[in-house]
This record gives structure tokens, C-alpha cells and sequence, in this order.
């Protein structure tokens, strides 16, 4: 309701029905608007509506309500209801479940305002009355969200459900007063109209008629043609839509639609789907091939036009059906049963591919591993196989046979039958024990497959029990009881039944180990060097005596065992004073070693401290005084040390007290220049004093020694001399050491030490022949180092060469090529070299440096050594050089032929592969050159010569080649060509056909033999598929009688070639099919024409050859001649119709 007052908006009291709201809204001219919006109801699903098709529509609108049927989207549709593509009148809520096979049928096209092309113009005014509008609503519905009005807030929740589609409509159409277009209907509004709604009325109807019209010329389209029709895909071919050439529709609107815009969508299905079209193709292209078929199924096609989002109606749909093929590869055969001498087998039924499966093929090689040879015919799927041989493997394949030609042969499967059940098996053996398992194993025979082990406790008194049964050949038995006896026994079995059981064993599991023993305590009283211990034995023995106990002493440095027996007391001895130890005991059982008891900790009684270490000096003795140091006592007595004394003698034997502190290091100074005194020292504690240590004699004042002699060089090699000096004066100290330095020159910055130790002489090796050395030496002593002796220089004399180190540059079968580098020639000219190989010594013609060994064997392995001579003599040989000879070519195989055709050989010269890739070339000789031409070269075994001719004998040889060359060609080998058949017939048609009489006629079989040729016919009812020969003769052409009436027959030709040795038959021609026609013509049927369907040429001529069988005998007429007979027919029965009636009107 609208109130037009023009004084102020006010609110005005407004009644609303029950569980309605009402909103108020104020336009640009002032005008208070009063909008009543009712509950959402549920809506109906309105099907797709075509451009030729009846309309259907779902449920209508709820309640009552004015709203028109609704479009159908894919998108939008709910769970539950059918494919757009049939018709439905149930309501909301009662459709099944969905299919689970999905389906695809036209979609519907889309309704106005859907389309990218859909707006239209609005005028200023307009444009700003729609913007305030959906301001004030925007306004609106933000109080309503914010609580303001509770009453509407269930409403608003499905206007703004509503206002998320409005990017699919156009702002102007999809808005009235502020709601959606389709929201305002769903929810029943009810208002009085403006103006401006008359003109947006008119506008939104101009645009839905334009979007008709255009969905009117996309359904205008043919359906599509099928040709190059075969078993897997066929072609199909459509053309523009017809009425796309038309410029103005009904209604007057222009039409601007190029072909390029257009997309073109290929629906599919077949008869198994019911019907249910799937998308197969969709784009721009006026054809598309279907690839994938299944052959002998019948398809249905049809074509439906997009443009943009507007689609047309789907065209009729095209049936065709594709021919029938071989059937598909069967599954191996399968076992359902062996025994020893049977095998039971079965397979699965294939695929025939639109041709009834006439017989399966089962084949096997007879246990051999050799060819396959038949076992089996028929329909059947299943076959038992008798009187075979016991543990015998044989191997199967399945092929399937129709009408149209043999499958391929199924994977190879292999099956064996039974064997003998085996004999007695050899005990169980121990492999290891535990405390609650014991690890079993036995042998293994070839005739085990599995086995069966029971074990027998004997104190739970149920026998023998089974604990496993498999193929393993050993097993682990847990969860037993700890030191305890159990019997085993083992049979095996496989196919042909049980062995007897072995003997019984038994082994014992071990026992556990024993709980620790109480914590040990002091017995008696504690002594400085000793104690007594005692301790409980363990509360759990884990199963077996104990037998002995372990205590273990710690002093700091870590566990020691200090008594090992059965008694549960021990003395401990030999201890350290004012120590204190920590004791522990473990007990050990034939299960193991028990855990340690707790610790006990004694301290034993304090004692004089031990010895000190023997004094060191700290630095070199100076002329009056001298600095030592010493350790601490290993032991201390048990209390700490309070201070050392240290006493020193002098050379007149006197004894003096020199220093007392704690300190463990002293400076004894007033001594004497070079003499010698000795030190020794001691620690005190509480109880007392200890021992003194061991002396120290000390000599004061001692300087670095005089300079050696000059040393004396002698020559022992060209690679060794001897050095020796003599020893100079000490100077109050020892000579502890010489050093003696070596140079290539007198220069004193060049020498380096080659020698340092107390001896006074040295042996210098691994010097260079022929070359001069300078040797000095200096002497060392506590003080110090002196100073060097005067240089000695001597000269090596001359070696033999150095060591030759040799390598290959170039091999053959009967040489080798060595060469080196020259080697040092250790001061003496080299004059020549010796190679040695295999026991032979070779001598070079002076000193070259390479070298070629000639006359050796192909292909063996050599070991060469080089020396070199000078004037002094011969050098060491070189390390071995191994070289092996370079192969002679190959050898040529033996030629064979494997396959004979009468235009092909086919040869084989070897078995395995061609690890060596060896080169094989094979030659026939030319007929009329007499020279022999190559055919194959490669590294296969095996080749096919091809375009020969028939009964022709031909000349081969063949060679082969490698890296070491080609070797020679082999004997030559004559092979022979067999006879050709006659090639097949072909054009084999009917050229007459009566209903007791056929006429048959072929293309002659072209053959480039000059034997004659004969042809042979079968024929076979279609449903029998059982050929008979009914002629047999030189001609092309024949006659067939005594043929039944109305019945279907097959026809088929060969040809056969006579020969001196006999016929030789070529092969069948395809069959064709013709029926002779029924011995009475029935009835024309009664046809019903809808009067609402376009009239179609297409329905004429099918109209035409339903009705004319039965008149005519038109099987072998074409369908132009049938529509001319037809019109003849139809012009005399027209004349004669008005004679008559004109004779008629004569008599009046």
C-alpha cells in the first residue's frame, strides 16, 4: 500500500497478517511507502523449457501467491530431484535419491537478465530514484541488523541470503522499492506500482522477448550426421543453425549473431545408460571424431548451440550403431583344483564385442616348456586336465573365437600339480636359549612346503600342542617358564600330504637371574691394613643355585674384586692406612650375574706417611747453587702431611738439614764450584716421620765441551759413506750428544743436520752418485753445545742408471709398442737398454727411449720390463707392464633358416644376446650379377629377407666383425621359397534375389601365377553360422537355389589354386548378408502422424520405405528409385481419380 499525501511522511498505522513485516520507506518525491513482506515459503523447481519442446514446468508457487514458474539452473538444483532431462510432475520433497551414475542432459537456456548482454538504458531520473532507493534499504536493513527492529530480523537474514545472487541480475530489473526482484516475489509482496515500474516493466519485458528469440535460432539447429563409422570412433559432422540467416525475428528485434561466436556442444549416450547424454566435445569446430567406442553398441547423439550464457534446446538425437570386432584379450585361466596327475582349471567370460563368442581355445606345452599345442574347444569355462604327471609344471593360455576372428591369446600362467608327501624330517635343533624362549631350527628338503611344530610341557600335562605351522624353518617359542623342560617333534607336508613326525627332543630353558644380596657391614673391629665383612644371600635365586658371591673394593680409582667364593663373609687385607673404601657384593648363579647390593663405606686408621718421590732438578745447576722439586708421597699415612725436610751430603761426607716447609720445591745454595753433593728428603705428619727418599747426586758448575776433531769421510757406495770423530774434553760435564751436519758446498749457511745421538760415528745413506758432500760435527754436554769441528768433504763415486718406468703406446695382434723417459744416469753415460719379456731378454741399439715388440701371439696377456745399462753396470728393472695383444676378427657363425613364406626368408646365426655387440652382415646373391648383394648388418641374430619370389632357391653367406676387424665370410647356404596361395576375392555382391533364388557375382582374383583358379561359395543361414559349400567352379557369377522364404542368409567366397601337387585354397572373403523375401506380404501397419510435428522430408522417405516392402520387392532397389515410384504411383492414381469423376458428373 502507497500513500500519495503530499504534507510530511508520517507514520501511518498499517495492519499486517500474521507473521508478515512491514517496512517503510520514503522515495525521492516524499512519497511514504508502506512495504508488506511475507515469510519465505518453499519454492518449486521448474524444468528446462526449449525452443521446440513442450513446456514443463515443476510444482507451482506456495500458498497461493502470484509468483510465475521460476527458470531451472543446474547450479541451483537440490538434492534429490531428476536430470533436466525428463519430465517430472512431482512435487517438492518426493523425489528418490540421486542416481549414482552421473548424467548430463541440455541445459536450459538462461532467462532474461542472466546474460552478460542483458541492461538496458535508464534515464537520469531513474538512475538516481534506483540509488536512493537502495540507499534507504541499505539503511534499513543495517537497523535491522544492530536489534533496532526484532521483530523483522528473520526476515532480513533471508533478504540478505537473496541479495548474494545479485551479480547474476541487472541493477535496474532486480530491485523494487529497495528488495530483490525475486526475493519481493518469493515473499508474496504486495504493493501499488509508480510509474516508474510501468516503464521498468516494459523494459524487462522488451529484453526477456530479445533473449527468446535468440534462444529461438541457437535450438534451430540440425542434428548431426555420422559417417566413417568403424568398430572404435566414428566422424560426425553438423552445419549452422538455419535460422541464423534470418535478420529480424517475430517480434521485430535485429539480430547480429556471427558464426564465431558460437559454441558447439557434442552430447553422447548409449542404450546400457538409459538414456543419460554426456558431454563429449565442446567448441567452435563443425565437427569432432568419437573416439573410445565399444563395438556392437548402439549410441544415441545429439548437438546443442551456445552463445555467450544463452544455450538452445538440444537437437533430436541420432542413433547409429558401431560394428562388431574381434573379442577383447580373456584373463588367464585360473586353478580351481590340483591333485597329482589333474589339473582343474577356469576362466571368465570376455568381452564379444558385438559378435557371440563361438568357442574358447585352451592351450598348454605338455610339461615340456616346448610350443604350445591345443587341449581344449568350446563354449564352456572351465576344463579338468587328466592322467599328467606328478610335480610337473605346465603352462596355459586362452584364446576366444567369434564370428569376426580369434582373440589375442591371454597371459601365460603357470600351474604344477602335486607331489609326494615326504619323508620322516630330521628333530628340531637348539639355536639359542633364553630365560622364557627357546630359538628352534630344522632342515629344509626340496620336497618341503610347509611345517608343523608342537611342543609338550611336561608339567602342565596336556601333550603335545601345535606352536606353529608355516613355511619358515625355524621358530622362536616364548613365554616359557625359566629353567625348565620341554619336548618338541616336527613333520612337514606339501601337496601330496603330512610326513611322519620326527623323534622328540627336548631342551631346557635357562635360568633367570638371582636377586642382589643384602648390603655388606663391618664385622669385628677395623684395622689399619684390614677388616671383615659379612652379607645375606639374595630373597630370589632365579631358579638355580647360587654359586659364588663377588665383593668388590673402591679406593677412588674405580670397582675392584677382592674375594670371589660360595662363603657370605670375607676379610679384606692389604688396605691403606686412613683410607676409605667403599664395598659392594653381587652373587652369580648359572642364570647370570645378579645387580650390586648398596654400597658400604669403612675408613680404615691413619699411619706414618709413605716415601717421597726422588728429587729433580729444576734448571741447570749453577757454580754455587742448585734448585730441585719432588712429588708428594703416594701416601699420605691416612692424615695430611705437615711439612718436608730435605738433608743434603757435601763431598767430605757431612750431613746438614737444609730446608723444612710445605713447599715441594727448594733452592740449596753455598755449594762449591764442580763438586758433587747429594739430596735426599722426607714428609712429616701427625703420627710422625716417613722414610727419606732416594738420592739425588747433583754436580755443580759444569761448561759446554771443546770442539771435535775434523771428521774422517769414508766411501762405502755411491749411495753410503761412513763418518767418524773423536771425542773432545767434557769440560766438567758428560757428552750427551753430537750433532753432525751435512752440505752440497762449504758455505756455512747451507748445512743441515743429518744426526743427532751419543755415538761418535753415523752411517749417511741415500746419497747421489758422483757427487761431492761437506760433513762437521759439534759435541753437547748439560752446560751446553760447543763449537763445530773443521769441515771434511769427499766425492760419491759413479751407479747404474736409475729405475725405467715404461708404458704402452700402441698395440696389434703380433706387437706392442713400449716407450719410457730417460732415467737419471747417476754420473756414468747410458749405453743402451734391456727389456725382458717372457723369459726373453732384449737388447736395445743404444740408448733409445722407444721400442716395438714384434712376432707375439693375438690376444694374450705379456708382462714387460725395462732396465738401463751404463759403464758402471746395470740398473734395476722396472715394475711389470701388462699388455695384453690386441684380438684377431671374429669368426663366421653357421647360417640357419627359421621361418620359410613364399616371399620371405627368415635366417638365424645365434642364440642369447650379443654382449659383445658383435657386427654381423649377411649377403644373397644377386640372380642374374652372380654377385652377392648385403641384406642385413647389425648386431641381431636373426633377419628377414623379404620381396622374394615363390619356389625360388637363394644363395646366403654371412660374416662378422668387431673391434679387432671383420673376419672372413662363411660357407655359402641354399634355401628355398614355398609355393604362394591365391590372393583373396573381393567385390563378392547380390545382384538378384527372389524368394527361392539368389544371384551371386565377384571380381575375378587377380594372381600372378599361370596356374588356373577356381572359385568355391558358402553360404550359411545368420543365425546358424554354419557354412556349406553350395558351388565350386571357374566362373564369377552363380545362381543359388532352393532358399527360404523371408530368411536371412551370409554368403562367402575364395579362391583356390590348382597345382601340379594339388588345390591350394587362398582365404575367405568377407561375408555379406541378404535376405530373400517373405512368401506373403502382411499387412501395411496403421501409421500415426502427430499433427504438431514439423513436416520433414526425411519422415517421408521414411514413411515411404515402411509401406513399399510390402508392396514391391524393393531390397534391391536404391531410395531414389523408391520416391520415383512412389510419384508415379501417386500421378496415374490422381488421373484416374478425375476421369471418374468427371464420367460421373457426365451421367448427372
Amino acid at each position: 500500500m502507497v500513500s500519495t499525501n503530499p504534507s510530511p511522511p508520517i507514520a501511518m498505522p498499517v495492519q499486517v497478517p500474521p507473521g508478515h513485516v512491514v517496512q517503510q520507506i520514503v522515495d525521492e518525491s516524499g512519497t511514504l511507502r508502506h512495504v508488506i513482506l511475507s515469510p519465505q515459503h518453499p519454492t518449486g523447481v521448474a524444468l528446462p523449457m526449449g525452443g521446440h519442446n513442450p513446456q514443463h514446468y515443476g510444482a507451482g508457487p506456495a500458498n497461493g501467491s502470484n509468483q510465475s514458474p521460476q527458470p531451472f539452473y543446474p547450479q541451483s538444483l537440490p538434492p534429490g530431484f531428476p536430470p533436466p532431462h525428463f519430465h517430472s510432475n512431482i512435487p517438492p520433497g518426493a523425489h528418490g535419491p540421486p542416481s549414482s551414475h552421473p548424467s548430463h542432459s541440455p541445459p536450459p537456456p538462461p532467462q532474461p537478465g542472466h546474460g552478460g548482454n542483458g541492461s538496458y538504458y535508464k534515464d537520469e531520473r531513474t538512475q538516481r530514484q534506483y540509488n536512493k532507493l537502495k540507499k534507504k534499504l541499505h539503511d534499513k536493513q543495517h537497523l535491522i541488523k544492530t536489534g533496532l527492529d526484532a521483530t523483522s530480523t528473520g526476515t532480513n537474514n533471508n533478504n540478505n541470503n537473496n541479495n548474494a545472487t545479485t551479480h547474476l541480475l541487472s541493477p535496474r530489473k532486480e530491485l523494487i522499492n529497495g528488495l530483490q526482484r525475486g526475493a519481493a516475489k518469493e515473499k508474496g509482496m504486495n504493493s501499488v506500482g509508480t510509474s516508474e515500474d510501468g516503464e521498468e516493466s516494459s523494459s524487462v519485458q522488451d529484453e526477456e522477448d530479445y533473449v527468446n528469440y535468440i534462444t529461438d535460432v541457437l535450438s534451430s539447429v540440425q542434428p548431426p550426421k555420422v559417417s566413417d563409422l568403424n568398430s572404435r570412433s566414428a566422424l560426425l559432422q553438423w552445419a549452422v543453425p538455419p535460422r541464423l540467416s534470418e535478420t529480424a525475428s517475430n517480434d521485430g528485434h535485429e539480430l547480429e549473431i556471427s558464426e564465431s561466436d558460437l559454441r558447439y556442444e557434442v552430447l553422447l549416450s548409449d542404450k546400457s545408460k538409459e538414456m543419460k547424454y554426456k558431454s563429449i566435445y565442446s567448441g567452435a569446430s563443425l565437427s569432432c571424431r568419437i573416439q573410445d567406442l565399444r563395438p556392437g553398441q548402439e549410441y544415441s547423439v545429439c548437438l546443442q548451440v551456445h552463445l555467450d550464457e544463452l544455450q538452445g534446446t538440444a537437437s533430436d538425437p541420432v542413433k547409429f550403431t558401431t560394428p562388431s570386432c574381434e573379442p577383447d584379450q580373456p584373463q588367464p585361466p585360473k586353478l580351481i583344483s590340483k591333485s597329482k596327475n589333474s589339473l582343474q582349471l577356469r576362466w571368465n567370460a570376455v568381452s564379444d564385442n558385438g559378435s557371440h563368442i563361438l568357442y574358447y581355445i585352451l592351450e598348454y606345452d605338455d610339461g615340456k616348456g616346448g610350443d604350445f599345442i591345443e587341449l581344449h574347444k568350446s563354449k564352456g569355462k572351465h576344463h579338468t586336465l587328466s592322467k599328467l604327471q606328478s610335480a610337473t609344471v605346465y603352462k596355459f593360455r586362452l584364446a576366444a573365437i567369434n564370428d569376426i576372428g580369434k582373440s589375442m591369446y591371454s597371459d601365460v600362467v603357470t600351474y604344477a600339480t602335486s607331489d609326494n608327501p615326504p619323508t620322516q624330517p630330521m628333530p628340531p635343533s637348539l639355536k639359542e636359549a633364553t630365560i622364557n624362549s627357546l630359538h628352534l631350527f630344522w632342515q629344509r628338503r626340496p620336497k618341503d612346503d610347509e611345517f608343523v611344530l608342537q611342543m609338550d610341557d611336561p608339567k602342565s600335562r596336556y601333550g603335545y600342542l601345535t606352536v606353529y605351522n608355516g613355511r619358515d624353518s625355524e621358530y622362536t617359542c616364548e613365554n616359557l617358564k625359566r629353567f625348565a623342560d620341554y619336548k618338541f617333534r616336527l613333520k612337514s607336508q606339501n601337496d601330496g600330504g603330512p610326513s611322519p613326525w620326527s623323534e622328540e627332543v627336548m631342551f631346557r630353558t635357562l635360568p633367570d637371574r638371582p636377586a642382589r644380596p643384602s648390603k655388606p657391614v663391618v664385622k669385628g673391629r677395623i684395622h689399619a691394613h684390614s677388616f671383615r665383612l659379612k652379607w645375606e644371600p639374595p630373597s630370589d635365586t632365579g631358579g638355580a643355585e647360587i654359586t659364588r658371591y663377588v665383593l668388590e673394593l673402591n679406593s677412588g680409582s674405580g670397582y675392584q674384586t677382592v674375594y670371589s667364593g660360595c662363603d657370605t663373609e670375607a676379610i679384606c687385607d692389604k688396605l691403606t692406612p686412613g683410607t676409605t673404601y667403599q664395598l659392594r657384593v653381587s652373587c652369580i648363579s648359572s642364570g647370570g650375574r645378579s645387580n650390586y647390593s648398596d654400597p658400604c663405606t669403612v675408613t680404615t686408621d691413619a699411619i706414618s706417611p709413605g716415601k717421597c718421590s726422588a728429587l729433580k732438578l729444576h734448571g741447570k745447576p749453577k757454580t754455587n747453587s742448585v734448585t730441585v722439586r719432588w712429588l708428594e708421597p703416594d701416601y699420605n699415612g691416612g692424615a695430611p702431611v705437615l711439612e718436608y725436610e730435605i738433608e743434603m751430603v757435601g763431598p767430605d761426607s757431612s750431613r746438614n738439614i737444609m730446608h723444612k716447609s710445605k713447599e715441594t720445591e727448594c733452592t740449596v745454595s753455598g755449594l762449591s764450584p764442580g763438586c758433587t753433593y747429594t739430596l735426599i728428603v722426607r714428609a712429616v705428619n701427625r703420627i710422625g716421620t716417613g722414610p727419606w727418599s732416594e738420592p739425588l747426586t747433583v754436580t755443580s758448575g759444569a761448561a759446554p765441551p771443546d770442539a771435535p776433531g775434523a771428521p774422517l769421510v769414508v766411501s762405502k757406495s755411491p749411495f753410503h759413506v761412513f763418518v767418524e770423530w773423536q771425542e773432545p774434553h767434557h769440560n766438567g760435564a758428560p757428552i750427551t750428544e753430537y750433532r753432525l751436519e751435512l752440505s752440497h758446498n762449504d758455505s756455512k749457511d747451507h748445512f743441515h743436520p743429518i744426526f743427532q745421538g751419543p755415538n761418535t760415528n753415523h752411517d749417511v745413506k741415500g746419497l747421489t752418485p758422483f757427487t761431492p758432500y761437506f760433513f762437521r760435527v759439534q759435541a753437547c754436554n748439560a752446560a751446553g753445545c760447543g763449537e763445530f769441528s773443521p769441515v771434511s768433504a769427499t766425492i760419491t763415486p759413479a751407479a747404474p742408471p736409475s729405475t725405467v718406468t715404461p708404458y704402452c703406446t700402441d698395440r696389434t695382434p703380433m706387437t706392442i709398442t713400449v716407450q719410457w723417459q730417460e732415467p737419471n744416469s747417476n754420473g756414468s753415460p747410458i749405453t743402451h737398454y734391456n727389456i725382458e719379456i717372457s723369459d726373453q731378454v732384449i737388447s736395445t741399439d743404444g740408448p733409445v727411449l722407444k721400442y716395438t715388440l714384434k712376432s707375439l701371439q693375438p690376444d694374450t696377456l705379456y708382462k714387460i720390463k725395462v732396465q738401463a745399462v751404463n759403464g758402471v753396470g746395470v740398473g734395476s728393472l722396472s715394475s711389470s707392464l701388462r699388455v695384453t695383444t690386441a684380438p684377431l676378427p671374429p669368426a663366421a657363425p653357421k647360417l640357419e633358416c627359421i621361418g620359410t613364406g613364399h616371399n620371405y626368408l627368415k635366417l638365424k646365426w645365434g642364440e642369447g644376446k650379443n654382449h659383445n655387440f658383435t657386427q654381423y652382415c649377411v649377403e644373397m646373391e644377386n640372380s642374374r650379377t652372380k654377385e652377392f648383394q648385403c641384406v642385413y648388418q647389425g648386431t641381431a641374430f636373426t633377419c628377414k629377407v623379404n620381396k622374394l619370389q615363390e619356389l625360388t632357391t637363394y644363395r646366403f653367406r654371412v660374416n662378422a666383425s668387431n673391434d679387432a676387424g671383420q673376419g672372413d665370410f662363411s660357407e655359402e647356404y641354399l634355401f628355398t621359397t614355398s609355393i604362394a596361395p591365391p590372393a583373396a576375392v573381393k567385390g563378392l555382391k547380390v545382384i538378384d534375389v527372389d524368394q527361392k533364388n539368389c544371384c551371386l557375382e565377384w571380381v575375378p582374383s587377380k594372381n600372378n601365377t599361370s596356374d588356373s583358379v577356381i572359385y568355391s561359395i558358402q553360404v550359411t543361414r545368420l543365425r546358424d553360422q554354419d557354412y556349406k559349400q553350395v558351388y565350386k567352379g571357374s566362373e564369377t557369377k552363380c545362381t543359388i537355389d532352393n532358399l527360404e522364404a523371408g530368411a536371412e542368409y551370409c554368403a562367402r567366397v575364395c579362391s583356390i589354386r590348382l597345382t601340379s601337387s594339388g588345390e591350394l585354397q587362398g582365404p575367405y572373403s568377407s561375408p555379406i548378408t541378404f535376405s530373400t523375401p517373405a512368401a506373403e506380404p502382411s499387412l501395411i501397419p496403421k501409421l500415426s502422424v502427430n499433427a504438431n510435428a514439423p513436416a520433414h522430408s526425411s519422415r517421408s522417405r521414411n514413411y515411404m520405405k515402411l509401406v513399399w516392402p510390402h508392396l514391391f520387392n524393393t531390397k534391391t532397389m536404391s531410395e531414389q528409385q523408391m520416391v520415383l515410384l512412389g510419384s508415379v504411383f501417386m500421378l496415374v492414381f490422381g488421373i484416374a481419380l478425375a476421369a471418374i469423376i468427371m464420367w460421373l458428373f457426365k451421367l448427372k
